[in-house]
């Protein structure tokens, strides 16, 4: 998320905010890999994952929302896309639980329910892993 969130608001190379984020915090080796892996694909997939975005979030333009809810909408669209050794609820609940720590007092309730109409209406739901 802290790599995303760098590119987005610096519009520095992917590898600098990398490079920058990677050295500030002590992330398992395990954990960066996995993190990379998400970069990596919300790159390559950001404007299907802004489209879904833009679909599930009614009456709300994507350059309106909060920088930090759209990343984190990307990111977890992305693991429920394409990573399946995730359980769905789980990634959701990581991503609500993330936004209300770290975004705006609505965020949380704002990406839940996006995020469950999403599983929803693909029958994500009952994906255990």
């Amino acid at each position: 998320m802290q790599i995303l969130y760098g590119v987005e608001i610096s519009g520095n190379a992917m590898g600098e905010v990398i490079t920058a984020v990677i050295n500030s915090l002590k992330i398992p080796k395990d954990m960066q890999d996995y993190g990379m892996k998400l970069v990596d694909l919300v790159q390559e997939h950001i404007a299907e994952l802004d489209a879904f975005i833009v679909e599930y979030a009614k009456e709300w333009d994507l350059e309106r929302m909060a920088v930090l809810d759209k990343i984190i909408l990307r990111q977890a669209l992305v693991e429920m896309l394409y990573v399946e050794d995730v359980p769905i609820k789980v990634i959701i609940v990581e991503a609500v639980q993330i936004a209300t720590k770290y975004s705006t007092d609505d965020s949380g309730g704002f990406i839940n329910g996006i995020l469950n109409s999403f599983a929803q209406d693909r029958q994500m739901l009952g994906r255990q892993n």
